[in-house]
């Protein structure tokens, strides 16, 4: 048995205090009438002197409770014996895929489990899996481990199994997977690519009012357009027109309109008489003037900056629930501290401030911005993502499931290596998962607590009753 916090054991000094509880106490005598006290003095002042234990079982029940509260605070756990190199060895894979990926590579792991390979979980800790696994299919995907990528968990295992060690992983080598250049392995592994379905899946689906034909193979989804309905062009106004924060705006609008194969007309003030204005890209903590609303079509959309009082903040942008440990993150040096009411958040910083609000009129849909489109701002208008966030807004779809995907996944070919082998490096063998005794030692306070109870109450109503 070792211990994750040896320094928790100091808390064995605690034990003096039962020992002198049960030394001092003094119990309540009996009152016993006697003729004559001449031949008791002696005999009591040599009891007064003496200090003795009167229940040691007590006592001891109470000294191995204050250890196991001790051994609590040490965290005791029994080592995991090591992987030694007369096993056969290891099958990767992943516990939430196991019954797919043992459906079609069945003969080959059959025939590793009958040279006596072991099944583990191809995530953190590498705990064992068997066949009855495959009937799991509550499996928590959203844990921790499952966030670990093929790189991390090639490492670990580089770093834990004996040399020339054999390890089968069954798992698509999907590029997003491994984000950084691996070491030599110095076990021998054999990746095995899980079959792709080649059936070819084609379905429709509409976006802004243009139907689009999309058709599926294996990891890949591309989109033709099914019917040529011309868009409507679109006026923007963008007000201060030749502002740094326009141009970006500008160039994400153009890209868009290009994609999409729709005109955008870009105006500084308001637009034509004869034509309303569709957006209103509001770049300034001024008062917008009454003929910009004057202009407004119906359902127009209105990007503002908030005013307020400007503040320093070193953190990053999160926008409609994206997952905030992708990289690379969106930045963020100022912000206006909100005062938000009666508005929804789009996007918030690492703080969960709100960043973008969101507010519905009658015929309005208003979005606030809480910084400001500049460089010295936030560097949004440099990332990718910069036109996938603009995008939903100025058409006011869905922002949290909006247009598609081009790829779903991408995956290496199947004769790229994922690494070398190199047998020359030596080391240690690795011990399995750590079992933690703290359960077991919960269990055996709480019965020793009871009986220690128990103990008690009885010698009490001895006592009573003498």
């Amino acid at each position: 048995m070792q211990f994750l916090y040896p320094i928790g054991l100091g808390a064995l000094a605690s034990l003096i205090l039962p020992i002198m509880i049960h030394l001092w106490q003094v119990r309540k005598g009996k009152t016993l009438k006697i003729g004559s006290i001449s031949l008791l003095g002696e005999s009591s002042a040599s009891n007064a002197r003496s200090l003795r234990i009167s229940d040691w079982l007590l006592l001891f029940l109470r000294c191995l409770l204050l250890i196991l509260v001790t051994l609590l605070l040490a965290k005791p756990f029994l080592k995991g014996k090591a992987v030694q190199k007369d096993q056969a060895g290891w099958i990767l894979l992943n516990e939430h895929e196991f019954k797919n990926s043992y459906q079609s590579q069945s003969k080959t792991i059959d025939s590793l489990l009958t040279k006596g390979y072991q099944i583990h979980h191809f995530g953190h800790g590498f705990r064992q899996l068997s066949l009855k696994d495959t009937a799991n299919t509550t499996v928590d995907t959203t844990k921790s481990s499952m966030l670990l990528n093929y790189s991390s968990l090639l490492k670990q295992v580089n770093n834990q199994l004996p040399n020339s060690y054999p390890v089968w992983v069954f798992a698509n080598k999907n590029i997003s997977q491994f984000d950084e250049v691996l070491p030599k392995l110095h076990f021998q592994l054999h990746w095995k690519t899980l079959n792709q379905k080649d059936t070819l899946l084609t379905y429709y689906t509409n976006f802004l009012n243009r139907t689009y034909k999309a058709q599926s193979l294996a990891n890949t989804i591309t989109y033709t357009p099914a019917n040529y309905n011309k868009l409507t062009p679109i006026n923007v106004v963008i007000h201060p027109f030749n502002s740094e924060d326009a141009k970006y705006v500008k160039a994400a609008l153009a890209a868009i309109g290009l994609y999409l194969n729709q005109q955008i007309n870009f105006y500084g003030n308001t637009s034509k008489p004869d034509q309303h204005t569709d957006i209103v890209f509001w770049l300034s903590t001024k008062e917008i003037p009454n003929e910009i609303y004057r202009s407004l079509k119906k359902d127009a959309v209105l990007f503002k900056y908030a005013d307020g009082k400007i503040g320093s903040n070193s953190s990053f942008l999160v926008m409609h629930d994206r997952d905030v440990h992708l990289l690379p993150p969106i930045k963020v040096f100022k912000t206006i501290i909100a005062n938000v009411t009666n508005t929804s958040i789009l996007w918030k910083d690492g703080f969960g401030d709100p960043l973008l609000t969101y507010q519905d009129s009658v015929n309005l849909h208003t979005y606030t911005f809480y910084s400001q489109l500049n460089p010295k701002w936030t560097d949004l208008v440099w990332q990718d993502t910069f036109v996938e966030a603009i995008m939903p807004l100025i058409y006011h779809e869905n922002t949290k499931q909006f247009g598609f995907a081009q790829n779903q996944a991408q995956n290496m070919p199947d004769h790229e290596a994922i690494s070398t082998f190199d047998d020359t490096t030596e080391v240690k063998a690795f011990p399995a998962s750590n079992q933690n005794l703290g359960k077991i030692i919960w269990v055996m306070a709480f019965l020793i607590l009871l009986a220690e109870r128990i103990l008690t109450f009885r010698n009490q109503s001895n006592l009573k009753k003498s």
